[in-house]
């Protein structure tokens, strides 16, 4: 009888458990890689490292894979848009090469490359993924 109820108290306590690591995780994605102190006070030593643990996983796969995981929750369509440059921009590298952004003409673009000039409006989204 006493086997029973420590094993059922354990299997309580593992779905405690996984279900804290469920939400240590979610802080990762719907806050950032910094905890705020109200959440930090409220962590146990061994949560605070998993969060610390699982955001350089997330940083260490992003810098490998060369993409931002947090930048939109929601995947695009196509990594690749068609932009046109509203102004003259120069020479600019994006990721391995460089590009001539010169007013009026267009370009087939990694998404993540355009994203700055975009939001800065030197560059006009034609086809492709748009937020909403």
């Amino acid at each position: 009888m006493h086997a029973l109820i420590l094993s059922m108290e354990l299997k309580a306590l593992s779905s405690i458990r996984y279900n804290r690591a469920e939400v240590i995780q979610s802080f990762r994605w719907k806050i950032g890689p910094v905890l705020p102190h109200e959440i930090q006070e409220k962590l146990h030593f061994s949560e605070k490292e998993y969060f610390k643990n699982h955001s350089a996983a997330i940083k260490s796969y992003m810098s490998e894979m060369d993409i931002d995981l947090t930048v939109d929750m929601v995947p695009p369509k196509d990594p690749y848009i068609q932009v046109r440059v509203l102004e003259d921009i120069g020479e600019v590298s994006l990721g391995e090469h460089s590009i001539s952004l010169t007013k009026n003409s267009l370009h087939f673009l990694r998404r993540t490359d355009t994203e700055q000039f975009i939001s800065q409006t030197n560059l006009r989204l034609i086809a492709g993924y748009q937020k909403t």
